[in-house]
């Protein structure tokens, strides 16, 4: 069988490495020669992931057919669109092309759960050339309008904020400018199975202060006390799911706790969530490899991939952190070698691309994510935040 990549990132190495380990020759597609997963994958094809057309010719001297092909999930932003593409032209098991392109059109997404009733606040489109007007109602968040991974996402609460962004952001892009909606941040891992929603992981998040709110870690939210807030969740982005026609994917959200316990999906894409969560934090903290599930999933094995998720253990005493390293304007003096931080610390995942020097200031995901990340295991989240504060200044000293 085949197992086809589009867009041959890092975040893509997971998902060629289990499709392999399963007995499948994966084709990988990147627009760029140095694409990290084109050196894995068994075959790779350099060619504009934009024009699937290219991606067809390919594929059909290799003979590949609805009995015979799949697309892997993959992190991958706006052109997801190419991989609903292939799905449609080849009839294979995922996403369709047009449920992908309002997933990533963040201003066709809200025009669309708006007009539903699934999201109550105002959006105004900036389209790329534009001189931004009208000034937006105070507190807004801006973002590129075909962004992923946080990139670009800037909190305006004043008329001098505004303006600022304006000066320094070159309108190059389409953007969005969305109501500030207030409440709690929290990731979503899950999957989409016949139509049915089944929750993986819901991820708290630890986001940096305004204006830009990036995120720099997450908990897992595991304990009963917990589990109305995972019910109404799971039963809201159903409802979001079935409007957007999604049946058998893996899917991620951004969502926003309301008061009142009111949930407000930011984002909502059918491909894993990137920054080391789908491959290394969800397995870790839930046994669930997604990918592994979704490739079964293809083959046919429905009973045996709902039973691994519903159930998974989530009623764990432990919570877990990931967190990257987020340290900024600051110099980092050391670099302690993971064998002395786990007799220190409950450590229980660790990649560390640190190099001694003055670390600038975290402005987006590119920004950080390439410093790593480290897991921390803990009772509460109170305890993972002073463990994370202690572990963090192992790197600046005193």
């Amino acid at each position: 069988m085949f197992g086809i990549v589009i867009g041959a990132s890092s975040e893509s190495i997971f998902a060629i490495g289990e499709a392999k380990k399963l007995g499948l020759t994966v084709l990988a597609f990147d627009g760029d020669k140095r694409a990290p997963g084109l050196a894995v994958a068994d075959e790779a094809y350099v060619v504009d992931i934009r024009k699937p057309e290219k991606v067809y010719e390919i594929l059909d001297k290799k003979g590949v057919t609805r009995e015979n092909g799949m697309i892997l999930p993959v992190p991958i932003g706006r052109y997801l669109i190419s991989a609903g593409a292939v799905n449609d032209h080849y009839g294979l098991v995922g996403l369709s092309e047009k449920s992908a392109n309002v997933c990533t059109d963040k201003y066709l997404f809200h025009k669309l759960l708006s007009e539903s009733g699934f999201r109550n606040a105002k959006c105004q489109l900036i389209k790329s050339g534009e001189i931004p007007q009208p000034e937006p109602v105070y507190p807004s968040i801006v973002k590129p309008r075909f962004g992923a991974g946080s990139r670009g996402v800037w909190q305006i609460d004043n008329k001098k904020q505004w303006e600022d962004f304006v000066k320094q952001t070159p309108i190059e892009e389409d953007y969005v400018v969305e109501t500030l909606v207030e409440g709690t941040e929290y990731g979503v891992d899950a999957m989409i199975i016949d139509g049915d929603f089944k929750l993986v992981l819901l991820r708290k998040k630890m986001l940096t202060p305004p204006p830009a709110r990036q995120c720099v870690g997450y908990y897992s939210v595991l304990g009963p006390e917990e589990e109305e807030w995972r019910k109404d969740v799971s039963k809201y982005l159903q409802k979001i799911s079935n409007l957007l026609g999604l049946t058998n994917t893996i899917l991620h959200a951004d969502i926003i706790r309301r008061e009142g316990n009111l949930p407000f999906v930011i984002e909502l894409s059918a491909r894993p969530s990137g920054h080391r969560l789908h491959d290394v934090f969800t397995p870790l903290v839930t046994g669930i490899n997604m990918i592994e599930c979704y490739i079964q999933l293809v083959q046919g094995r429905v009973d045996n991939v709902k039973g691994k998720i519903e159930h998974k253990e989530k009623d764990k005493e432990e919570s877990y952190l990931i967190h990257y390293f987020d340290m900024e304007n600051c110099e980092v003096t050391k670099i302690p070698t993971e064998e002395a931080l786990r007799r220190k610390y409950p450590l229980v995942g660790y990649e560390c691309h640190l190099t001694k020097g003055y670390q600038e200031k975290v402005v987006d995901g590119h920004s950080v994510m390439g410093r790593g990340y480290f897991i921390l295991k803990g009772k509460k989240e109170e305890e993972l935040v002073e463990l994370s504060k202690r572990f963090l200044r192992e790197y600046v000293g005193e």
